[in-house]
Protein backbone atom coordinates (compact mmCIF):
# COMPACT_ATOMS: atom_id res chain seq x y z
CA UNK A 1 0.00 0.00 0.00
CA UNK A 2 1.17 3.29 -0.82
CA UNK A 3 1.32 6.23 1.61
CA UNK A 4 -0.76 8.20 -0.55
CA UNK A 5 -3.28 5.77 -0.30
CA UNK A 6 -2.91 5.20 3.09
CA UNK A 7 -3.72 8.69 3.73
CA UNK A 8 -6.80 8.31 1.53
CA UNK A 9 -8.39 6.19 4.02
CA UNK A 10 -10.61 7.78 6.73
CA UNK A 11 -9.48 7.81 10.44
CA UNK A 12 -12.41 4.94 10.93
CA UNK A 13 -11.31 2.71 8.37
CA UNK A 14 -7.62 2.83 9.43
CA UNK A 15 -9.12 1.86 13.09
CA UNK A 16 -10.44 -1.04 11.77
CA UNK A 17 -7.54 -2.11 9.57
CA UNK A 18 -5.48 -2.06 12.68
CA UNK A 19 -8.10 -4.45 14.63
CA UNK A 20 -8.12 -6.56 11.77
CA UNK A 21 -4.31 -7.11 11.77
CA UNK A 22 -3.79 -7.51 15.63
CA UNK A 23 -6.30 -9.92 15.40
CA UNK A 24 -5.30 -11.94 12.29
CA UNK A 25 -1.52 -12.00 14.50
CA UNK A 26 -2.67 -12.06 17.37
CA UNK A 27 -4.33 -15.36 16.67
CA UNK A 28 -1.74 -16.56 14.47
CA UNK A 29 1.53 -16.14 16.70
CA UNK A 30 -0.15 -14.58 19.83
CA UNK A 31 0.34 -11.27 21.77
CA UNK A 32 3.88 -11.45 23.30
CA UNK A 33 5.47 -12.38 19.63
CA UNK A 34 3.34 -9.38 17.75
CA UNK A 35 5.10 -6.31 17.52
CA UNK A 36 3.05 -3.13 16.76
CA UNK A 37 5.64 -2.63 13.64
CA UNK A 38 4.02 -5.93 12.34
CA UNK A 39 0.08 -4.79 12.96
CA UNK A 40 1.27 -1.45 11.85
CA UNK A 41 2.54 -3.18 8.30
CA UNK A 42 -0.62 -6.07 8.23
CA UNK A 43 -2.72 -2.68 8.46
CA UNK A 44 -0.98 -0.75 5.68
CA UNK A 45 -0.61 2.39 8.83
CA UNK A 46 2.26 4.11 10.42
CA UNK A 47 3.33 2.75 13.65
CA UNK A 48 2.22 6.20 14.96
CA UNK A 49 -1.13 5.68 13.46
CA UNK A 50 -1.46 2.22 15.77
CA UNK A 51 -0.37 4.02 18.81
CA UNK A 52 -2.71 7.05 18.33
CA UNK A 53 -5.87 4.87 18.65
CA UNK A 54 -4.26 2.25 21.19
CA UNK A 55 -1.50 3.20 23.28
CA UNK A 56 -0.88 -0.44 24.21
CA UNK A 57 -1.87 -3.43 23.11
CA UNK A 58 -4.04 -4.95 25.96
CA UNK A 59 -5.99 -2.14 24.46
CA UNK A 60 -6.17 -3.53 21.17
CA UNK A 61 -6.98 -6.92 23.09
CA UNK A 62 -9.89 -4.95 24.10
CA UNK A 63 -10.66 -3.79 20.56
CA UNK A 64 -11.06 -6.70 19.32
CA UNK A 65 -13.38 -8.04 22.55
CA UNK A 66 -15.13 -5.25 21.27
CA UNK A 67 -15.49 -6.33 17.85
CA UNK A 68 -16.60 -10.11 18.82
CA UNK A 69 -19.31 -8.70 21.86
CA UNK A 70 -21.16 -6.73 18.99
CA UNK A 71 -21.32 -9.32 16.68
CA UNK A 72 -22.66 -12.11 19.70
CA UNK A 73 -25.41 -8.95 20.64
CA UNK A 74 -26.31 -8.16 16.74
CA UNK A 75 -26.70 -11.44 16.37
CA UNK A 76 -28.66 -11.49 19.67
CA UNK A 77 -31.00 -8.55 18.96
CA UNK A 78 -31.89 -10.42 15.65
CA UNK A 79 -33.22 -13.45 17.70
CA UNK A 80 -34.83 -11.62 20.04
CA UNK A 81 -36.83 -9.78 17.57
CA UNK A 82 -37.57 -12.60 15.81
CA UNK A 83 -38.46 -14.81 18.61
CA UNK A 84 -41.96 -16.64 18.58
CA UNK A 85 -44.37 -15.31 21.41
CA UNK A 86 -43.92 -18.20 24.01
CA UNK A 87 -41.10 -17.81 26.56
CA UNK A 88 -39.49 -21.30 26.61
CA UNK A 89 -39.02 -21.24 22.38
CA UNK A 90 -38.05 -17.40 22.86
CA UNK A 91 -35.24 -18.25 25.24
CA UNK A 92 -34.63 -21.31 23.63
CA UNK A 93 -34.10 -19.68 20.34
CA UNK A 94 -32.21 -16.91 21.91
CA UNK A 95 -29.83 -18.77 23.32
CA UNK A 96 -29.21 -21.11 20.87
CA UNK A 97 -28.10 -18.21 18.71
CA UNK A 98 -25.32 -17.53 21.66
CA UNK A 99 -24.39 -20.60 20.85
CA UNK A 100 -23.65 -20.55 17.22
CA UNK A 101 -22.48 -16.70 16.89
CA UNK A 102 -19.86 -18.49 19.37
CA UNK A 103 -19.06 -21.31 17.36
CA UNK A 104 -19.39 -19.04 13.97
CA UNK A 105 -16.41 -16.77 15.63
CA UNK A 106 -14.48 -20.08 17.76
CA UNK A 107 -10.76 -18.95 17.03
CA UNK A 108 -11.80 -15.20 18.41
CA UNK A 109 -13.31 -16.93 21.24
CA UNK A 110 -10.92 -19.54 22.33
CA UNK A 111 -8.27 -16.74 21.93
CA UNK A 112 -10.26 -14.33 24.59
CA UNK A 113 -11.65 -16.94 27.11
CA UNK A 114 -9.03 -19.07 26.86
CA UNK A 115 -5.14 -17.30 25.06
CA UNK A 116 -2.34 -15.94 27.16
CA UNK A 117 -3.90 -12.67 28.57
CA UNK A 118 -7.52 -13.70 28.57
CA UNK A 119 -10.16 -10.81 29.32
CA UNK A 120 -7.47 -7.98 30.34
CA UNK A 121 -10.03 -5.67 31.14
CA UNK A 122 -13.70 -6.05 32.44
CA UNK A 123 -16.38 -7.75 30.82
CA UNK A 124 -19.49 -5.27 30.05
CA UNK A 125 -21.34 -7.73 27.70
CA UNK A 126 -22.54 -9.97 30.53
CA UNK A 127 -24.40 -7.41 31.96
CA UNK A 128 -26.02 -6.41 28.19
CA UNK A 129 -26.53 -9.80 27.02
CA UNK A 130 -28.41 -11.09 30.46
CA UNK A 131 -30.36 -7.32 30.27
CA UNK A 132 -31.80 -8.64 26.69
CA UNK A 133 -32.98 -11.81 27.52
CA UNK A 134 -34.59 -10.82 30.91
CA UNK A 135 -36.60 -8.00 28.64
CA UNK A 136 -37.22 -10.81 26.45
CA UNK A 137 -38.50 -12.86 29.29
CA UNK A 138 -40.23 -10.34 30.96
CA UNK A 139 -42.44 -9.58 28.08
CA UNK A 140 -43.44 -12.84 27.91
CA UNK A 141 -44.47 -13.04 31.12
CA UNK A 142 -41.83 -14.79 33.24
CA UNK A 143 -41.24 -14.24 36.83
CA UNK A 144 -37.84 -13.31 37.92
CA UNK A 145 -37.01 -12.65 34.45
CA UNK A 146 -33.35 -10.82 35.73
CA UNK A 147 -32.70 -14.26 37.18
CA UNK A 148 -34.20 -16.80 34.75
CA UNK A 149 -31.32 -14.95 32.14
CA UNK A 150 -28.31 -15.10 34.41
CA UNK A 151 -29.17 -18.68 34.74
CA UNK A 152 -29.81 -19.87 31.50
CA UNK A 153 -26.35 -17.44 30.27
CA UNK A 154 -24.44 -19.44 33.14
CA UNK A 155 -25.52 -22.81 32.25
CA UNK A 156 -24.98 -22.41 28.20
CA UNK A 157 -21.94 -20.36 28.41
CA UNK A 158 -20.47 -23.19 30.43
CA UNK A 159 -21.98 -25.96 28.63
CA UNK A 160 -20.37 -24.21 25.27
CA UNK A 161 -17.47 -23.39 26.74
CA UNK A 162 -17.24 -27.92 27.89
CA UNK A 163 -17.73 -29.04 24.84
CA UNK A 164 -15.23 -26.85 23.12
CA UNK A 165 -12.90 -27.87 25.75
CA UNK A 166 -13.59 -31.48 24.88
CA UNK A 167 -14.29 -31.20 21.16
CA UNK A 168 -17.08 -33.97 21.87
CA UNK A 169 -20.06 -32.25 20.33
CA UNK A 170 -20.86 -31.36 16.71
CA UNK A 171 -21.60 -28.10 15.95
CA UNK A 172 -25.31 -29.27 14.71
CA UNK A 173 -25.45 -31.21 18.41
CA UNK A 174 -24.82 -28.84 20.64
CA UNK A 175 -27.67 -26.14 19.52
CA UNK A 176 -29.43 -28.99 19.82
CA UNK A 177 -28.76 -29.66 23.00
CA UNK A 178 -28.79 -26.13 24.20
CA UNK A 179 -32.65 -25.78 23.33
CA UNK A 180 -33.78 -28.95 24.85
CA UNK A 181 -32.03 -27.37 28.30
CA UNK A 182 -33.36 -24.07 27.88
CA UNK A 183 -36.82 -25.23 26.75
CA UNK A 184 -37.14 -27.48 29.83
CA UNK A 185 -35.69 -24.61 32.08
CA UNK A 186 -37.98 -22.45 31.12
CA UNK A 187 -40.60 -24.39 30.62
CA UNK A 188 -41.25 -25.31 34.08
Amino acid sequence: MTTASRGRRAPDQRRAAVVAAARDLFLAQGVDATSVDAIARRAGVAKGTVYLSFPTKPHLVRAIEDEFDALILTRLRTATATAPSDAATAAATWCTALVEASLENLEVHDFLFYGKGARVAERTVDATLSAVLAGMLRDRGVADAEEVAVFLIGGVTALTDLAILRRDYGRAGLPGMVERFVTATVGT
